[in-house]
């Protein structure tokens, strides 16, 4: 099972699309999940969950760096 790294949090937003978008792009698989989702893949189940909606950007480990750089020299959009 492949692992991944969280790379931005928070409520779903267009920058969030927007860095899966260009990760995917780059050839890197890039994926939002909802962060209660994430949690319940890991036993961890409040109801409700204080994360309400949020969500995970998540990248693969082995490709966190690459990620970064190319999230940093695209002028990817502010998500606040």
């Amino acid at each position: 099972m492949e692992s991944f790294e969280i790379i931005a949090a928070g409520e779903p937003n267009r920058a969030f699309d927007w860095y899966v978008e260009t990760l995917r792009r780059a050839g890197i698989q890039a994926k939002q999940i909802a962060i209660a989702e994430y949690d319940r893949q890991d036993g961890y189940t409040p109801t409700p969950h204080p994360r309400g909606n949020e969500v995970y950007v998540l990248v693969p480990t082995e490709r966190l760096e690459e990620a970064i750089k190319i999230l940093k020299s695209s002028a990817a959009p502010n998500p606040w």
